[in-house]
């Protein structure tokens, strides 16, 4: 369309505000990580002077096929990957009043098996071994960040506690063979379940 000279001005401001109003939108990318897993950031839309991070998503691809979703929001620390076996941490909507908020937590998966939420078995090894209350240990618990060290897996615990006593956290280190046990009691005594916001089926207690 032609615009007069003085009509070319305001057609740049037109857009710029248009721009503005309506963001722009940032491009999905894919992270391989190995054995077929992925972290996948979404596209979202940004408002203009707005710099919100987007949503990843951890998934898993066989080789030449779709990416299959493995749980749709992660935390936003590194995930673990050890031969078909995945220890990441996913964002977990719970009820608050009526409010759906959401915390993270700890979750183990073998593809194309459903993840499975650890967290609370986690936290009961640590307080046994530690002569801790596990009632306690589950309320004051705030994150648990993975990592390989050693051959093992390495588990920090932060805590958010007033008490002199409490830690603030704390280190957790399992052997492959007790994460492997640690599955198989969930995968007997769990049950299947689905996030109250994003509606994926895990297995949890």
């Amino acid at each position: 369309m032609y615009f007069p000279p003085s009509d070319k001005l305001w057609g740049l401001a037109l857009a710029l505000v248009c721009l503005g109003l309506t963001g722009c939108q940032s491009p999905k990318t894919v992270k391989t990580l190995g054995s077929g897993y992925e972290e996948t950031a979404h596209a979202m839309h940004a408002w203009a002077g707005e710099s919100e991070l987007p949503r990843v998503s951890f998934e898993h691809r066989e080789s030449g096929g779709k990416p299959v979703l493995i749980w749709p929001s992660l935390y936003g620390v590194n995930e673990v990957i050890k031969g078909d076996l995945a220890v990441f941490v996913g964002d977990k909507a719970y009820m608050d009043e009526g409010d759906k908020g959401i915390h993270p937590r700890l979750f183990a998966v073998k593809f194309p098996d459903l993840p499975m939420d650890i967290t609370d078995e986690v936290l009961w090894y640590w307080s046994k071994s530690a002569g801790r209350n596990f009632n306690n240990t589950l309320n004051k618990f705030t994150l648990a960040t993975p990592e390989e060290k050693d051959g093992r897996l390495e588990l920090q615990i932060d805590f958010w506690s007033d008490e002199k006593d409490w830690p603030d956290k704390v280190m957790v280190q399992l052997d492959w063979s007790q994460v492997s046990a640690i599955m198989k009691a969930m995968k007997k005594k769990g049950v299947v379940k689905k996030d109250l916001r994003w509606h994926t089926a895990y297995i949890g207690e």
